[in-house]
């Protein structure tokens, strides 16, 4: 459906504007968003009875429908308000199926019993919305109110109620993803590392969205869907990582890496205008122009970033990949004593214990090549 509907775009540009999304953008939006109901698919295939994999895939098809309806109906000639009332199904199906994502993550069951009212109120509301598009009045201008939608006051307290109901929804739905922390806490090794996986691409899409629509970081829209499309990419990647259990330790390397290098890209970025703003202020009676403070402030970031680099990722990783830092100080500490040792007994302890401290193997063997025999 995704296809059909850019092909569609493609071959009418002229109704593409009318749904404010040319070709290019929603072949580039759909790149990111074909890998859910594909991800979905792999994990109904090989867990079906998880139901994780079976909401992805409907999270997957409700997207299509929502995207489609506008091209279809165009094409083929139809009246406005079937594209509004399937776009408007298919809205109501993403919004519905939203908070069950985080709430049966991953195991596909609830975090307790406790949380089964949010299901069911999810579910009901979702339901309710569905029946209600029909008679919901279309945004005016665009024509596409259907033939049973309510005017008046009753048309008035619909609409009313359905953004109620959205709200609510839309709150279930952090409700949902706070679920998700309660169950970390309770949670397995195994299923923290799953969580932890599913938590980050949640967490980049969320600094993201801010970023893009909050601050406006990326003014061309083109660049900006490409962004929002490869950060949204993330969410299947994590899922099907995590489901699948497929190199789940990675996960401490990847967080350490982005938020070290995060902080680091800004207070570098902080500091580099910083002088910029100083060395000018210095500079520009003497020299009257900016070309040297540039370059001052060039080179200043350039020598720090090495060493800021390097204490910072070390203050990371004691909090975010600690098994690497322990690691790692198993081993400094293990080389300092090598200096000093000359018992080979105590060598080969030593170098055991490190292998256990950093490696962690369920089995250790060493093995000494024997001295060989002088000869006369």
């Amino acid at each position: 459906m995704l296809v059909l509907s850019n092909t569609l775009r493609a071959l009418f540009p002229h109704q593409a504007l009318a749904d404010g999304t040319d070709w290019l953008e929603g072949t580039i939006g759909a790149l990111g968003i074909a890998g859910i109901p594909v991800v979905g698919a792999l994990i109904a295939a090989r867990l079906p009875v998880n139901p994780i994999g079976w909401l992805w895939c409907a999270t997957g098809i409700a997207y299509a429908v929502t995207d489609v309806a506008g091209p279809v109906t165009r094409a083929a000639g139809w009246p406005l308000w079937v594209a509004w009332v399937l776009g408007g199904w298919g809205f109501v199906a993403l919004v519905g199926t939203f908070p069950f994502l985080f709430l049966l993550f991953p195991d596909g069951r609830l975090p307790t019993a406790r949380w089964r009212w949010v299901a069911r109120a999810t579910a009901t509301l979702a339901l309710l919305l569905a029946l209600a598009v029909p008679f919901v009045d279309a945004p005016a201008g665009t024509g596409a109110a259907s033939p049973g939608v309510l005017r008046g006051a009753a048309g008035r307290y619909l609409v009313l109620a359905v953004q109620s109901a959205f709200y609510v929804v839309l709150g279930l739905a952090l409700g949902a993803m706070f679920s998700l922390v309660l169950r970390f806490r309770r949670a397995g090794a195994v299923e923290r590392r799953q969580l932890t996986w599913f938590l980050y691409a949640t967490v980049v899409n969320a600094v993201w969205l801010v970023l893009g629509l909050g601050l406006d970081v990326l003014p061309d829209s083109l660049i900006n869907t490409v962004v929002s499309s490869v950060s949204f990419a993330l969410l299947p990647v994590a899922v099907g990582v995590a489901m699948f259990r497929y190199r789940l330790f990675e996960i401490d390397r990847i967080v350490s890496r982005t938020v070290s290098y995060s902080v680091l890209t800004a207070g570098l970025i902080g500091l580099y205008l910083l002088v910029v703003a100083l060395l000018r202020l210095v500079l520009e009676p003497l020299t009257g122009g900016s070309t040297l403070a540039v370059a001052g402030s060039t080179l200043a970031v350039a020598a720090v970033f090495n060493p800021a680099r390097r204490r910072l990722q070390a203050v990371v990783d004691r909090r975010f990949d600690r098994a690497r830092y322990d690691a790692d100080r198993a081993v400094q500490a293990f080389v300092a004593h090598l200096r000093n040792q000359v018992d080979l007994d105590q060598v080969t302890t030593g170098l055991r214990e490190t292998v256990v401290a950093t490696v962690a193997p369920t089995r250790v063997g060493l093995w000494l090549r024997a001295p060989s025999r002088s000869r006369s």
